[in-house]
């Protein structure tokens, strides 16, 4: 019977005689990014076992990934399993996705990223894990809640061997925002439900590799002042209206120990809002790390820059630079304000995003040629095509480079209790793959077709593409911008509609008469 805890308490504290498996699980989906996937949590949570003086502590990172390398990935087909077997059923099937009974569709193939259950099987014999000797406790981290049929196949593989004598732990993402779901389908012994407070602060553990990674994720703070209707991270950090900071000094060290032990550069933020009083947390972190001598880190912040805040100051942005920040990712999910506010995004106006990017600009950012990017969402329910374009026109004209964003709905979210029924009705409250917005959840409440919505990727893509260390500028000055925007226009488009409407007769070669075809040779 799994018990479910949210408030997970402290490890016993007799460690002395346990054996620990951390695991972060491999990834089912149809695309995947691995850079930055790092288990932070985990590593925070070998932290706090090490602290307890554990006896033994091993990790199995399916999605480790070396410099060199590429993660590893296989096709499978859409909702099978491998909880007793390694590899997928034959033929292997896309998904299939289509709108109603219209004649557009696209094909999608599942993917295994990451290391192989093979892989694991062998891993876990040559660590001399057996029914005979198993760990403890398996500690196990789950991330996107539509990622989820990864963990009940680990966890029914570890049962397999292990029986019922390890204790098996299963937290993250995906079991604080369905605790139920990852009782009844994954069925580990405990589900943990938002954080455990005594990690929280601890620095990740990058000694349980067995070769360092060459980057290293940092959490400086916890939590959001802001409740945006896509976004669950109210419930992730259990109803946190603040934003808890670290100490400046204690992220500063954490840094330099991974630097003096590990060797490790590069360093990505990830935190629910990281630019939460900047003057006194984050500023004053940049401005150590652009005057460290020792070593020149190259700092990364994926998941974006609040645009409000970033504007407010140039000193902000002047030290991003200083500091080594290598991109930029600014936030724009839509040109219209009301929009916005109806995804209760009243604190972010489009003027703010202009500034921000234009201060990127004045700081040695340079625009168009993604050392700015900005984030485009769409998919969203209700959405016209019309909107996403504009917005994708104005985001390529002001920055030059789109990271688009197909939505995904998050349950506990306002935009997926909103539409719970229609969830409901296609079965996705338990299929929660079917969530992931590669899959176009919404497209039977999206204006136009799978083509439509392609035609905007392609449309994205395009005014991303670059030549000579740019993207072309839409409504740029040189003749070339405004002869197309002229064309498009001026009725053009009727001239070309002309000659697409030419069709081609099926004549063979040898109705024409001989002497044609000999001068036609001649020729």
């Amino acid at each position: 019977m799994t018990k479910v805890f949210r408030n997970f308490p402290t490890p016993i504290t007799n460690g002395k005689r346990k054996v620990a498996l951390l695991i972060s699980p491999p990834i089912y989906d149809t695309q995947y990014w691995s850079q930055w996937s790092q288990p932070y949590g985990l590593l925070r949570i070998a932290a706090l076992l090490k602290k307890y003086q554990y006896k033994r502590i091993e990790l199995f990172d399916f999605l480790e990934v070396r410099e060199s390398e590429k993660i590893h990935q296989h096709r499978i087909n859409p909702f099978e399993e491998f909880s007793t077997k390694d590899q997928p059923h034959r033929p292997i099937k896309p998904h299939r996705i289509q709108k109603g009974d219209l004649d557009g569709h696209i094909d999608l193939f599942n993917h295994h990223f990451g290391k192989t259950w093979r892989e694991f099987d062998d891993w876990l014999d040559g660590k001399g894990f057996t029914k005979a000797n198993p760990p403890d406790e398996i500690w196990i981290s789950a991330v996107m809640t539509y990622w989820w049929e990864s963990s009940r196949d680990l966890i029914a593989r570890l049962r397999a061997r292990f029986g019922n004598k390890s204790l098996i732990i299963l937290g993250g993402i995906y079991p604080t925002l369905v605790p139920q779901h990852a009782a009844e389908f994954c069925k580990p012994d405990i589900v943990v439900v938002g954080e455990i407070a005594e990690a929280n602060n601890l620095w990740t553990d990058l000694s349980l590799y067995e070769k360092a990674p060459n980057y290293a994720i940092i959490t400086p703070s916890r939590g959001c002042p802001y409740n945006c209707a896509y976004c669950a991270q109210k419930t992730i950090n259990n109803g946190r209206k603040t934003v808890d900071c670290r100490l400046v000094e204690d992220v500063y060290a954490e840094m330099m120990d991974k630097w003096e032990r590990f060797g490790i550069r590069d360093f990505c933020f990830y935190a629910d809002f990281l630019l939460w009083r900047p003057e006194e947390n984050f500023i004053p972190l940049l401005e150590k790390i652009s005057q460290t001598k020792s070593v020149k880190f190259r700092l990364y912040a994926p998941e974006g820059l609040d645009v409000k805040y970033l504007s407010r100051s140039q000193k902000l942005v002047d030290l991003l630079k200083a500091a080594n920040m290598q991109k930029i990712y600014l936030p724009c999910e839509n040109i219209d304000d009301q929009y916005l506010k109806t995804l209760n995004r009243k604190h972010v106006q489009l003027d703010d995003f202009v500034k921000a990017a234009r201060m990127c600009e004045k700081a040695g950012f340079k625009l168009r040629n993604m050392d700015v990017n900005s984030f485009i969402l769409y998919g969203l329910p209700g959405e016209r095509i019309d909107d996403i374009v504009k917005t994708t026109l104005f985001v390529s004209e002001i920055v030059g480079s789109i990271i688009p964003m197909l939505f995904t709905p998050v349950p506990t979210t306002r935009i997926y209790n909103d539409y719970l029924p229609y969830i409901q009705e296609r079965g996705w409250d338990q299929q929660l793959q079917m969530l992931n917005g590669k899959l176009f959840p919404f497209r039977d409440l999206n204006e136009g077709t799978i083509d439509d919505y392609v035609d905007l990727q392609r449309l994205m893509f395009s005014l991303n593409a670059h030549y000579r260390n740019q993207s072309f500028k839409v409504f740029g000055d040189t003749k070339v911008s405004q002869a197309l925007r002229d064309n498009i226009g001026n009725g053009f488009s009727e001239f070309v509609g002309r000659y697409k409407d030419i069709s081609v007769q099926d004549e063979q070669i040898s109705n024409l008469p001989e002497q044609d075809i000999i001068e036609g040779n001649k020729k």
